[in-house]
């Protein structure tokens, strides 16, 4: 039946909820699908409109952000995501200690809660600590902050430790290990040589038959979080050439990355000495004894000297983040499943990602968690429509999007 006071039924709305959220269609998409089977399948059931589901959306993500919690031992991994304009939105998500999967395998949006939500003009110390400490009423006990080692977060979160004693608070290791690379990669003339020359190459055979052969693009923003892909097709590229069966256009366009055969080598064995360690302790998370058992893995790869560098820098960072877990305690060590939420999200909001954040900022909330139907009916009649608008008025005020929109209308800024 329809939670109270609404129109259709709590099963029609987890299914377009989930159309959105899992299946990936957007919002109207959602709603012509739903349109289009139950016209297809001949139900004499009213469908739901674009409206209706971005207002599910809003009021699942609100309650998620004002309902009780259970009280107890958490760790919090709290970041910022950014678009156009001034402002920043402080996301902090979290889960009991004792619930987290570690051991058993990585940490699921469906495992997490979405705890403290804030867009900050200007991200002090101060506000993040005055955030951390309205999370830390909703949870109880936090054991464990987890960031990416960002400068406009760790000063709120030691002044948040001055206030709570036994607070650990670890850095993503995925972070740590891309600036690693980067650091590595800015003194080897030989890489920005190769990227240079990766990107002409991919230009040469952009309108070619040869098209399938373009290299994946890198990342403007945190690359070496994701150079994997390209060192993987380069790799191919090369056993191709080493076979004699590329074309002549193949040839002539990657012919050069013979004499970056020995380097390709090397910077690929970093990359195995950095997945495998990203690896283990997304699902095992750290501990005291982490270092050690990188060790151990690392013992079964080739490494080149490149990547033993790698391997020490890191082991100093997993050590120093372990030290901070108690005996037989097991912390977590990564933020990528709040960066996934992020990119959700961004996918959400669609084109409107580009006119800075919208009210379907507060829809982070309905990312998280295992929302049956029953826990969906609780939470569409706590939170009415009128509360998740008024939220969104609240905090986000007259958005970017809203400001062009004036603009566009009345000419004037």
């Amino acid at each position: 039946p329809p939670a109270r006071g609404g129109q259709f039924s709590v099963t029609i709305v987890r299914l377009a909820v989930d159309l959105v959220l899992q299946a990936g269609a957007s919002m109207r998409g959602a709603a012509a699908g739903l349109a289009l089977m139950g016209s297809r399948l001949g139900l004499d059931v009213e469908m739901p409109s674009f409206g209706a589901v971005r207002s599910w959306l809003l009021r699942l993500g609100c309650h998620a952000l004002t309902c009780a919690l259970p009280m107890g031992v958490w760790v919090l991994l709290l970041d910022h995501t950014v678009q156009i304009g001034p402002c920043k939105l402080l996301v902090i998500v979290g889960c009991p200690l004792a619930k987290t999967p570690l051991g058993e395998r990585p940490l699921r949006q469906s495992d997490l809660h979405l705890v403290g939500m804030s867009l900050m003009e200007h991200s002090t110390d101060e506000t993040v600590a005055a955030e951390l400490e309205k999370a830390r009423q909703r949870v109880g006990t936090v054991r464990q902050i987890v960031s990416d080692n960002g400068s406009d977060l760790n000063g709120g979160v030691k002044l948040f430790q001055q206030k709570n004693a036994g607070v650990a608070h670890t850095h993503d290791v995925a972070h740590q290990a891309a600036n690693v690379l980067k650091q590595r990669r800015n003194r080897d003339e030989r890489w920005s040589e190769f990227v240079s020359k990766l990107a002409q190459a991919g230009a040469k055979v952009r309108q070619t038959r040869e098209a399938h052969l373009r290299p994946p693009t890198l990342r403007a923003k945190a690359r070496f979080m994701n150079i994997a892909p390209t060192l993987r097709f380069a790799g191919r590229v090369l056993r191709l050439l080493d076979t004699g069966k590329a074309s002549s256009r193949t040839q002539e366009s990657y012919g050069w990355l013979v004499e970056y055969r020995d380097a390709l080598a090397n910077w690929q064995s970093e990359q195995a000495v950095v997945e495998s360690a990203l690896t283990h302790v997304r699902t095992h998370g750290i501990n005291q004894d982490t270092a050690a058992t990188l060790d151990a893995v690392w013992s079964k790869l080739e490494m080149m000297p490149g990547a033993h560098d790698v391997a020490a820098r890191l082991r100093t960072a997993v050590r120093t983040e372990g030290a901070q877990a108690k005996p037989g305690e097991k912390l977590v060590a990564s933020t990528e499943i709040l960066e996934s939420v992020f990119g959700k999200l961004k996918r959400l909001e669609g084109s409107y990602a580009g006119d800075g954040f919208t009210g379907l900022s507060l829809a982070v909330g309905a990312l998280l968690g295992e929302a049956t139907e029953a826990q969906a009916k609780e939470a569409l009649e706590a939170v009415p429509k009128k509360e998740a608008d008024n939220w969104v008025q609240r905090v986000l005020g007259t958005t970017v999007q809203m400001f062009r929109r004036l603009f566009v209308n009345t000419g004037e800024a």
